[in-house]
């Protein structure tokens, strides 16, 4: 491990932020240029402390910060573990690539200076959120994250959209937040620390003195998961989510591949392994895991069927994010080894193609200027890098061998096989299938279907954009097959094989994603027309409520406007018209009216006249001089 590599990880691109617009004034080749250095850097001292952590080696620092008035302090500090190496290494590595392609895609736009400080500040905050040692220090990067996600989905904030995507962002998550502050501040005022590892220690002894403290610790637990939801947009917190592909292409990218939405998956999985390790707390904590479990579960089903009918090029990969992360809690949820190590192996396969198949998706808008896939197609032969970059991240998406994603998601299948929970099974499957479906649907739209006048132009991408494709292109068939180096680094006492049934199950979600994806899209390439028209299926009676449902989100979108905007602008007219107007206004005018009725009464002892004026002043000196005496010749008496 390089020196000091766990704080120097996050601190150099967190300071480098700082200078990031100052160096714009040497040029605008210098300005791009800093930031990917200042990347690299960071991926560099994240990646040397692999080897120090392989095997499940802990290394933790320790400094003074905060001085109590007791005379103790409370410790900022670095925990270097397989965890959080993991995950900082995803967000410095994946960052280096996307801001090396950022170079050729905001190659025109005005705000670069602003652009390239928000995203070094947000690698630094992520990098920093997943090495903290303790719950405070977590909860301010995790803020951090919060912000730069803000200013970046809000980039272009000239237009409206734009404005209230990041608005909308900031104000979701915020639920979230604060719920997990909560959580962090109850655990704090019960046991007096912060420290991860001491909380652990501190809740196993609170649990062994008084077996009653179970609900506190499993509330404790479920506010911490809240925050995680908002990040990690589950539902009903996922609404912010797609949104926010109102940023440029490659801040999707980071907040999809490498930070924002990954912090939620981190929080829980540093939870269930430090604070509330499964062989401690794991019957103790049954309704916190099966919470997780459903939650997830639900959230992926829900939004791989909201995929199938999304037009946005981006917004199609943006639901496809929030159904795997479904699936990255649902396998959390399962309260085994297996399912927590499954979940982690996704995190990365996910994480690679989740970025290539966003940076393909800005490849394109880049080349055809429109972000419906409607108005694309025939860009397979006018973009073949960008065409194989894509499909090997849609492989790679849908389970097929021998891409990452089958590896890892044939993994979460065996672990909920394996406590033989059924629900979580289906909602797994019939999510897989739909994904399947889904994304094939996206690369014929886009690649294989009749090229439409927006896409006549369409050339490949500058060799800038392209190489980091490429290189997450070969990332994505070549990371599933270190399966068991990645649980030898982890620690684990054994490697996890799936059972026939497991591959049987794989078997069967591909063949019936294919077929779908084939009858209604994928035929028309050797047909001239698809087997199915999805036209007809959508604007027939029941396809039509149907489609009119997933378009419009299940209505939660609806129901938030509708319940926190306009009810709340309802609430607060009420609050004006009663409040304000009657009560506050009308005591203000009653106080005037009795003031000014004041003022009328003793308004004619002034006349004006000086010899009424004179007079009165005489008579007060002498009724003073009266009342003088008689104290004077009283105060003699006694």
């Amino acid at each position: 491990m390089l020196p000091f590599a766990a704080w120097l990880s996050w601190l150099i691109p967190i300071v480098g932020s700082v200078f990031a617009p100052a160096i714009f004034r040497l040029g605008k080749k210098a300005g791009e240029t800093y930031p990917v250095i200042i990347t690299s850097i960071s991926a560099i001292f994240s990646l040397s402390m692999v080897p120090s952590v392989w095997g499940g080696k802990v290394i933790e620092e320790k400094i003074k910060w905060i001085p109590l008035p007791d005379g103790s302090w409370i410790e900022a500090g670095v925990l270097a573990d397989p965890l959080s190496v993991l995950f900082a290494s995803i967000a410095s590595f994946l960052g280096t690539l996307i801001i090396l392609y950022s170079i050729g895609y905001m190659e025109h736009e005005e705000g670069l200076p602003r652009y390239y400080f928000f995203m070094l500040f947000f690698v630094g905050a992520m990098v920093g959120l997943v090495l903290s040692n303790n719950l405070l220090q977590t909860y301010i990067f995790w803020e951090i994250v919060g912000l730069c996600s803000y200013a970046l989905i809000g980039f272009w904030y000239r237009r409206p959209s734009a404005a209230h995507a990041g608005i909308k962002a900031f104000v979701t998550t915020r639920v979230g937040d604060v719920v997990f502050l909560i959580g962090i501040l109850l655990l704090y005022i019960s046991l007096g620390t912060f420290s991860m590892r001491e909380v652990s220690i501190g809740l196993e002894e609170l649990l062994s003195k008084d077996p009653g403290a179970q609900g506190f610790v499993i509330t404790c637990m479920l506010l911490i998961f809240g925050g995680a939801m908002g990040k990690s947009a589950q539902f009903p917190l996922h609404v912010w989510l797609p949104d926010a592909m109102e940023g440029p292409t490659p801040v999707s990218a980071l907040i999809h591949a490498a930070t924002m939405v990954k912090a939620g998956v981190y929080l829980v999985a540093r939870t269930a392994f430090t604070i509330v390790p499964l062989e401690s707390f794991g019957k103790i904590l049954t309704p916190w895991y099966e919470t997780i479990a459903i939650i997830g579960a639900v959230t992926a089903f829900l939004a791989a069927t909201m995929g199938l009918v999304m037009n946005d090029i981006k917004r199609v990969v943006a639901y496809s994010t929030i159904s795997q992360l479904g699936l990255m809690f649902a396998a959390l949820g399962l309260a085994s080894e297996l399912g927590w190590f499954s979940s982690q192996f996704h995190v990365l396969s996910h994480s690679i193609f989740k970025a290539l198949l966003f940076l393909s998706a800005g490849a394109v808008i880049h080349v055809v200027h429109t972000n419906d896939i409607d108005r694309m197609g025939g860009l397979a032969r006018k973009m073949p890098l960008t065409f194989i970059a894509s499909l090997f991240g849609a492989l790679a998406l849908s389970g097929i061998p021998p891409f990452s994603g089958f590896f890892s998601k044939d993994l979460i299948i065996e672990a909920a096989l394996e406590i033989s929970n059924a629900v979580i099974y289906l909602l797994i499957v019939l999510t897989s299938i739909l994904t399947v479906t889904y994304i094939m649907r996206w690369i014929y739209k886009i690649f294989l279907a009749s090229s439409n006048p927006e896409s006549s132009h369409a050339h490949e991408a500058p060799k800038v954009m392209t190489i980091p494709l490429l290189i997450l292109a070969a990332l994505s068939l070549l990371v599933g097959f270190f399966e068991e180096p990645f649980t030898s680094y982890f620690g684990l006492h054994h490697h996890f094989k799936p059972s026939l049934l497991t591959y049987a199950t794989s078997a069967a979600i591909l063949i019936f994603g294919l077929l779908l994806a084939y009858a209604f899209y994928l035929s028309a390439t050797l047909r001239g027309a698809p087997l199915i028209n999805p036209v007809s299926i959508r604007t027939s009676g029941l396809g039509s409520a149907l489609h009119k449902l997933l378009v419009n989100r299940y209505y939660v979108d609806h129901v938030y406007y509708k319940v926190f905007v306009d009810g709340t602008l309802w609430f607060s007219s009420k609050v004006r018209r009663y409040i304000e107007e009657k009560v506050i206004d009308g005591f203000n005018y009653a106080l005037a009216r009795v003031t000014q009725s004041f003022i009328q009464a003793f308004r004619y002892l002034q006349t004006g006249s000086s010899n009424i004026n004179i007079s009165a002043y005489a008579l007060g000196i002498a009724i003073l001089l009266v009342i003088f005496l008689i104290l004077l010749f009283g105060g003699l008496r006694i």
